[in-house]
């Protein structure tokens, strides 16, 4: 049996492949879906807490609740997602498409003091689909510090890369549906397009190989891929090794310049040490782009986890065969050239 929603006379209509596709197909239904699993798993609460490095396990020990839509009075908005604890309050605006939520609207959810005043851990998240502007985090930042409250930036791809990777507590298979489930709406039934590339594939010189493998951050120019899950070098022939072997995870991704950039945002850094890591990073691209002169100019940076070996033997350019359909590998890659991951791992070789 199938199951429809609407005009299910029509020959070509979809058929629902996933319960939240019950609540709709909107923003609002997404949400719902969302915080439907933070309230329903406390261990993948945790995990989205430990992105912000505002919570760690035994703060949700004593229990916790999840708003969706909180309002209390017109004046001060609805929010769309709240996780609650007695010591903590975080505060979620969630936006889709190319939308994203304005300054006045993210510090309207922080006036209404009496709904923070009695938590020690504060802690206000714009989750958006396209990368939020400098200008709103930067304005945000400044006016909320006062207030003790941290602000914090992520992406839905990130949330769907964090669900991809989740093991459900206690290995229960009805948990294990439900995450299951939610990917297949949003990969089935939700058109949001949560990220733009698979790997993304780079040309990296032998001093960017030497940041990205030490440093684990890599800088490449705005027309590049927005929001790839993985970042792949391919090191070129200066280097001792050169080719496709490693691939880092990307944890998050900023528009900037590097003349204005003189510290890393600690909020997405997952560990202190991958903290340490981007903050010379960022150090140290900054000493690279005034020599090579474009200290001044716009940049996307990719902070990246860190880096991992998928193959001994380097893949060349040279040795690339794709299979269907066919890409090769240009003798000199473009900005914004990507591979799926069977691109990359199920090549043949010559």
């Amino acid at each position: 049996m199938r199951l429809f929603i609407g005009k299910n006379h029509q020959r070509d209509a979809s058929p629902v492949s996933s319960i939240f596709r019950l609540a709709g197909n909107d923003e609002d239904a997404l949400t719902f879906a969302f915080g439907y699993l933070l309230a329903y798993d406390a261990a993948f609460c945790v995990q989205l807490l430990r992105k912000f490095r505002i919570s760690p396990p035994e703060a949700l020990s004593a229990g916790y609740s999840v708003h969706l839509q909180e309002v209390t009075t017109p004046r001060y908005g609805r929010r769309d997602i709240v996780i609650e604890t007695d010591e903590m309050r975080v505060v979620f605006e969630a936006k889709i498409g190319g939308a994203e939520p304005t300054a006045d609207q993210l510090l309207k959810y922080a006036d209404e003091l009496k709904l923070w005043e009695s938590h020690k851990r504060r802690a206000l998240v714009a989750l958006t689909q396209v990368e939020l502007s400098e200008t709103i985090e930067n304005d945000v930042c400044a006016k909320l510090s006062g207030e003790g409250i941290k602000f914090h930036k992520i992406q839905w791809h990130e949330v769907i890369d964090l669900v991809l990777r989740y093991t459900p507590s206690g290995d229960s298979e009805n948990l294990k549906h439900l995450f299951d489930e939610f990917i297949r709406y949003v990969r089935s039934d939700y058109d949001m397009g949560y990220y733009d590339a698979e790997i993304l594939i780079q040309d990296v010189n032998l001093l960017n190989a030497k940041i990205y493998k030490d440093c684990w951050m890599y800088d490449t120019s705005p027309k590049d891929k927005k929001a790839p899950l993985y970042f792949a070098p391919y090191y070129t022939q200066e280097n001792r090794h050169p080719g496709l072997s490693m691939v880092s995870r990307v944890i998050d991704v900023e528009n900037t310049r590097l003349v204005d950039k003189e510290a890393v945002h600690d909020s997405n850094a997952p560990t202190d040490e991958h903290l340490e890591r981007w903050r010379d990073g960022l150090a140290k691209l900054r000493e690279r782009a005034k020599k090579e002169g474009f200290f001044c100019n716009d940049v996307r940076l990719f902070y990246l986890d860190r880096p991992v070996t998928f193959r001994q033997t380097p893949l060349t350019k040279k040795a690339y065969k794709a299979t269907e359909p066919p890409k090769d590998i240009p003798s000199q890659i473009p900005k914004g050239f990507s591979l799926t991951f069977g691109e990359l791992l199920t090549v043949g070789l010559k």
